[in-house]
């Protein structure tokens, strides 16, 4: 089978994110498997889900080559998402020691790079590359922070000795915009997944497990941006993460159809509710 291109692979991550977020069951993502026994000081367990929830905050530092337009105005974002929950096809979370009492944390930390454009008032991000490990934190014990510093790391602080990584990711293609008034966005990507033998432990079905990963969401605060000058903003939102493999050409077309209209409803939805 050839490889498929970004764009129709973007478009099957749209969708599948769309429907993630609408708790449409019929476009929920395939089920995975976790061994929450894998975990040091974690009970034997096993989870059965279709995507985790998370949150995230970040810095970008925007360099606006005279005015922000043309596409060619590069960004960094560096920064750290924190997963919240299992979730199910039904749209609930599913019961598990990530988070609990005497349970373990998940992070990741991850930069991005890319060109920005204005779009409608607000700015379209066009990401090139991003990087970010998942890690495993079995005491939650570890402090996570990030600074309005440009160039400044994410500050891993705590007790992070016993930390291990479980998941390394590579872009496949992304995008993201803040809508109008810069307060606020949303954001999707199509991840290229790749398990550590810690990983393998962790997430056991299926094997081999997935090679994609669809993560999604909006951007709930964005502070200090600007469509006339080069800045440092603050970001924070959450969304969702979706394990996929790679389906048949057929069927990124059929679903490719449906992908606009979707986008436009869930515009719709998201100006109702800001407006509620």
């Amino acid at each position: 089978m050839k490889p498929l291109s970004s764009l129709l692979r973007l478009a099957v991550s749209v969708v599948a994110i769309g429907a993630a977020l609408i708790s449409a069951p019929a476009l929920a993502g395939p089920l995975f498997t976790v061994n929450e026994g894998s975990v040091p000081g974690s009970a034997a367990n096993q989870v059965v889900a279709d995507r985790i929830s998370f949150e995230y905050h970040a810095r970008v530092e925007q360099t606006i080559v005279g005015g922000l337009g043309g596409g060619n105005d590069p960004f960094t974002e560096t920064g750290f998402l924190t997963k919240a929950a299992f979730g199910s096809p039904n749209g609930g979370s599913v019961p598990s020691q990530l988070n609990a009492l005497n349970g373990y944390g998940m992070y990741g930390l991850f930069t991005i790079t890319g060109q920005s454009d204005t779009l409608a008032g607000g700015i379209h991000a066009n990401f090139q590359t991003l990087t970010m490990t998942l890690y495993i934190d079995p005491n939650q014990d570890t402090a996570l922070s990030i600074s309005n510093v440009a160039g400044s790391p994410v500050n891993v602080g705590g007790v992070s000795g016993d930390d291990f990584a479980i998941v390394t990711y590579t872009l496949d293609v992304g995008e993201a915009h803040i809508f109008a008034g810069l307060a606020q966005g949303d954001f999707k990507a199509l991840l290229n997944a790749s398990l550590t033998p810690q990983g393998q432990l962790f997430f056991i079905n299926p094997d081999p497990f997935f090679p994609l990963e669809s993560l999604s969401g909006n951007t709930n605060s964005f502070i200090g941006g600007s469509l006339t000058d080069s800045f440092v903003a603050m970001a924070d939102g959450g969304g969702l993460e979706l394990f996929l493999a790679v389906p048949e050409p057929g069927t990124i077309a059929l679903l490719g159809i449906g992908l606009f209209g979707l986008g436009m409803t869930a515009r719709r939805q998201q100006g109702g509710q800001r407006q509620a």
